[in-house]
């Protein structure tokens, strides 16, 4: 009689440590290049929104004699401590500040309204022509009969989806209930102010498309303000070492302190006691070396130095750091 001898069939465990071990070494190799990829084909999109804003750019300076928008933070009504900055102007101008078009009588006042022939403030958006239907049942103010007119000649110069205005009131909502302060930059010197400062500024900004969740506005996911600097042709200098004197103009092409409005604030998802401003925000030499032509070596030059600059915070959201997307080619 002989008995059936059965034979059992499995991995010891020394093939399973090799089968693990080899699983996580491709992992080990894969993921980074995954993570590369992602990052890559973010900042690929990041340039496409800023392809956008340039076309915008160009359309809008053939409307107005050549000339593109206004960057600086000094303001014609220099309301407020910075007035109405770079970020907020070029939302302005590609969509107007309630994304219904540029209006062809605004003057990138930072209260979002204009002066008269007799400097009194009138209003440039009111609100019953913005959502009126029928212009001619305006019923306002009878010296102000073109704005009727001025409504049906307001120009979206970007036509994209993905690209809106944000209000500044929504990206930083949490500051008016959270005990925060920031210290920012007037222009002459350093000030303090309290949880009611990015309400000086109520005004929209194009957001990039890194967008980060924020528990603080809600879950919201969020992007960063994409920043506009208008280089200055009457300016010949560009110098990576400069500091800014009190009460002396900036030399330079471009002003790094145009949109201090912005990279003073931190981030919005940012839960600490104190805002922490940008990088780019107290060191001027880290936006000049950023936007230094390396192509230029017999003297310092920048990018773009009759035109303009766009930048975006980047995957850590902050300006003044290496992953931050430019205009230019890297």
């Amino acid at each position: 009689m002989t008995s059936a001898k059965t034979t059992k069939k499995g991995f010891t465990i020394i093939e399973l440590l090799t089968v693990l071990s080899i699983i996580i070494i491709l992992i080990s190799i894969l993921v980074p290049g995954l993570n590369r990829a992602r990052v890559f084909a973010k900042k690929v999109t990041q340039k496409g929104q800023f392809h956008e804003i340039s076309k915008g750019l160009e359309l809008f300076r053939n409307d107005h004699q050549e000339t593109l928008p206004d960057s600086g933070a000094a303001d014609t009504d220099t309301a407020g401590p910075y007035g109405y900055c770079g970020a907020m102007k070029l939302c302005e101008a590609m969509l107007g500040q309630d994304g219904m078009g540029y209006h062809p009588s605004s003057r990138f006042f930072s209260s979002g309204k204009g002066s008269d022939a007799t400097g009194t403030e009138v209003d440039l958006y009111p609100l019953d022509l913005c959502v009126q239907t029928n212009p001619s049942a305006y019923s306002g103010p009878t010296a102000d009969p073109l704005l009727v007119t001025n409504m049906r000649e307001r120009n979206k110069y970007i036509e994209s989806d993905n690209i809106k205005a944000t209000r500044l009131s929504a990206l930083y909502s949490w500051y008016d209930t959270a005990a925060q302060g920031a210290s920012y930059y007037d222009g002459l010197t350093f000030q303090t102010s309290t949880n009611t400062y990015p309400y000086a500024f109520p005004n929209a900004v194009i957001t990039d498309v890194y967008l980060h969740a924020s528990s603080l506005c809600g879950g919201k996911k969020l992007g960063m303000p994409v920043l506009y600097y208008k280089a200055d042709p009457s300016k010949l200098v560009h110098d990576p070492n400069y500091v800014p004197a009190v009460g002396t103009p900036n030399p330079n092409i471009y002003n790094f302190d145009d949109n201090h409005a912005i990279t003073g604030l931190g981030c919005p998802w940012d839960a600490s006691a104190t805002v922490t401003p940008h990088p780019m925000y107290t060191n001027p030499y880290v936006f000049y070396k950023a936007i230094t032509n390396k192509n230029v070596t017999s003297t310092p030059r920048p990018h773009n130095e009759d035109g303009y600059i766009l930048i975006s915070a980047g995957y850590d959201g902050l300006y003044g750091t290496r992953d931050d997307v430019f205009n230019f080619a890297d």
